[in-house]
């Protein structure tokens, strides 16, 4: 996470509303749109919003900003909450970068490199050196990639070349999701004049000899890069010194629509890839060899399986002629599989499934697999050989989370480990390769008494029935007296679950005596493929179900009651927290989206909406079935007339091209057109940031600071 400097604030007192604290909306412009689905007709009064170049938009923008500007300077709070966010941002990154596992590349590498921050109104600049020399030279100046002055450009990765002395620096500008690549000769530090563009977020990219493998798309509609989805997508050889129209294609995806992408990534020297193929006119999944000749490349498949959408297989690690797969193939709570890469369909199972989920599998060292699985809160560690044997299980404790159980150098004697939670960063061990035990190796500080803290692991009932994990951190002092301010935060989508991970601001809210609880409803993937699957397309409404019996729980209970009680979530959470404020409102006080989706019925139109994964999550407008269950959460669609909703701030990126930025836009519109305004309903825009990501460090303190001095305000806590 980007460290947070200290930042300087003026404030002045600006009322807004009356007496009665109604507030005073200002009015967007509407239109008579509608759009016909299954011969019904929907109203859209504010899908001119969803062209970013209309210019109503920018004056609607700007009097939305002057509210949220209005109600920060009235947050007398901030000044102290500033202060106290940096002093925990300070000291606790001290603590992380101190320790950190290094990889063998990085122990080994001839060349060191660092990020050298100038201002905190700009990305880092990357400086290096070669191993062993004195003195930091530059080697990327980011303004010079600048196209004006509010441009925020990212270096997003970096694909060093030892043997040739070279280095791809990979950007994005304004946190988008499409990349560009530049190339640097390290012996000299100069430029080259190669550049790569049109590629994406999430390829593989790396270097054959002196040539380049990436990937790249069609060039975007100028003026629709953060509306149109990407299609096209080619696999390319590109050789320095010449241009890329120029560069060979190796292997293009079959799927014109950009659909389905295929996916690569090099492991232990072999380039994989995971495609699809079609036998009979079936499809199958595919996972094959790649192979880079002077003059060719073709694939050499080594493994077919369904074509299921809730199957996943992933290869994990490579042992010569082997690759140790992680799948829930036939296995709901996931096994692992050998397959020969020299033979179509040589797979045996090396370990079986159990009763509790395995979450990943690890290579450790020359001969031995670290399979980590989860189960009531805690993780344990279950240590074989190739062969499956069991040689030492070790367990951690509950509302902990275990972290870089792995060792890639088969010349390892030791590596290291860590265990992180809620409220502390990670602490460190040791373990030992040959007898498998271990050791404290390093001690953190923090600037409070961690151990005042706590994590209680809970279940509670679901509106069918259905038992619903959730952590609960607190002061182990905190009384059950159901007046405690309380933070919920969801995500529910994908398959992901949300674990014990740091975050100094939430540490903060802890540490004045907020609760933080965090429900891992169905959707995500708490409780392994079938959970994932029981809050996917249509049920859905069950994700949204258990994170609102998660706030009656806590009522219920006595940790908090509706008007201490707020809801945050990010992306799918942002689309949780507002399908859930529609549907109960009267539960909650305050309700934080980020980056949400909210207007459902359109977001397959845009960008990655219609990619498989997503037709996966939530299913297609095309679908009548389908359009039945959209609308029936979706948030824009199920705001009322009068109803007082929580206070909401929503939070997005004005370049986000992952959930376009319209969504919280409409849905605001239609709040303070439509809710009670006795409510606040209010709007912070990251100009220059992409989907939650890409904010330079003034950007993610101001980001930072809005929404937990809304928060704390919102509460009544007082910063002490």
């Amino acid at each position: 996470m980007t460290r947070l400097f200290s930042i300087v604030l003026m404030f002045s007192v600006v009322v807004i509303g009356n007496a009665q604290r109604k507030y005073r909306y200002a009015k967007a412009s509407k239109e008579l749109t509608t759009n016909v689905y299954f011969g019904e007709t929907i109203e859209d009064p504010y899908q001119w919003m969803e062209n970013p170049n209309d210019p109503r938009l920018a004056d609607w923008l700007k009097s939305q900003k002057k509210l949220t500007d209005q109600q920060w300077k009235k947050r007398v709070n901030a000044i102290s909450l500033s202060s106290q966010i940096a002093s925990m941002y300070n000291n606790t990154f001290a603590e992380k970068k101190d320790h950190y596992k290094e990889t063998v590349d990085s122990v080994k590498s001839k060349y060191q490199f660092r990020d050298k921050y100038v201002t905190s109104r700009r990305f880092p600049n990357l400086e290096y050196r070669l191993r062993g020399e004195k003195h930091y030279k530059k080697l990327v100046y980011i303004k010079d990639f600048q196209l004006d002055k509010d441009d925020h450009v990212s270096i997003t990765d970096t694909y060093t070349n030892e043997d040739y002395d070279l280095i791809a620096i990979e950007m994005s500008h304004n946190g988008s999701d499409w990349r560009e690549v530049y190339f640097y000769n390290l012996k000299t530090g100069e430029q080259l004049p190669d550049k790569l563009m049109n590629l994406r977020v999430g390829s593989n990219l790396f270097w054959e000899k002196d040539e380049f493998i990436y990937d790249a798309y069609d060039k975007p509609e100028k003026g629709r890069e953060l509306l149109d989805k990407a299609k096209g997508q080619k696999l390319f050889r590109h050789k320095l010194g010449t241009w890329q129209s120029e560069d060979r294609l190796l292997y293009q995806n079959p799927d014109t629509t950009g659909t389905n992408d295929f996916r690569y990534f090099k492991l232990g020297g072999k380039l994989f890839f995971k495609h699809f193929y079609k036998v009979r006119g079936k499809t199958y999944k595919a996972l094959s060899i790649g192979n880079i000749l002077p003059q060719s490349f073709y694939l050499s498949k080594f493994l077919l399986y369904p074509n299921s959408k809730d199957i996943y297989v992933t290869i994990e690690a490579v042992f010569g002629d082997k690759v140790f797969l992680n799948t829930n193939w036939d296995a709901a709570n996931g096994r692992v599989l050998a397959a020969d890469i020299s033979q179509l369909n040589k797979v045996v199972e090396i370990i079986p499934e159990y009763d509790i989920l395995l979450t990943n599998v690890n290579k450790l060292g020359k001969e031995k697999i670290a399979c980590i699985y989860s189960d009531k809160g805690k993780n344990s560690v279950l240590i074989y050989n190739l062969e499956g044997k069991l040689l030492r299980k070790i367990d951690f404790p509950e509302g902990k989370k275990l972290n870089d159980f792995y060792e890639n150098d088969d010349d390892a004697t030791h590596t290291d480990f860590s265990i992180s939670s809620f409220y502390h960063p990670r602490i460190w061990y040791q373990l030992s390769l040959s007898d498998l035990t271990f050791k404290p190796a390093a001690v953190i500080s923090v600037p409070y008494d961690a151990e005042d803290l706590e994590t209680r692991y809970v279940t509670y009932k679901s509106k069918d029935g259905t038992d619903i994990p959730m952590y609960i951190t607190c002061l182990k002092s905190t009384k059950l007296e159901g007046d405690n301010p309380t933070l919920m935060y969801g995500y529910g989508g994908y398959g992901f679950t949300v674990s014990p991970d740091f975050n100094e601001s939430l540490t903060l809210w802890l540490l004045h005596g907020g609760i933080l609880a965090v429900p891992n409803v169905r959707g995500g993937g708490a409780k392994g493929s079938e959970w994932g699957k029981a809050g996917r397309k249509l049920n859905k409404q069950n994700a949204i179900d258990d994170f609102i019996a998660g706030a009656e729980y806590l009522i219920s209970e006595q940790y908090t009651n509706s008007q201490k009680l707020a809801i945050n979530g990010g992306s799918h959470g942002g689309l949780l927290v507002g399908a859930t404020i529609t549907q109960r409102p009267e539960l909650f006080k305050v309700a934080i989206a980020e980056a949400g989706a909210f207007d459902m019925l359109r977001f397959e139109k845009f960008t990655v909406g219609s990619v498989n994964t997503n037709a996966n999550e939530f299913g297609s407008i095309e679908n009548k079935e389908d359009y039945d269950n959209l609308k029936s959460y979706s948030p824009l669609h199920n705001i009322k007339e009068g109803v007082k909703y929580p206070n909401v701030l929503l939070i997005t990126g004005a370049e986000d091209d992952r959930v376009p930025p319209f969504h919280s836009y409409k849905f605001l519109a239609t709040l303070q057109e439509k809710a009670s305004d006795t409510s606040l309903y209010q709007l912070y825009v990251v100009n220059g940031s992409g989907h939650g990501g890409a904010l330079n460090t003034k950007d993610f303190s101001y980001k930072l600071l809005h929404k937990y001095s809304f928060l704390f305000d919102q509460l009544g806590i007082k910063i002490y």
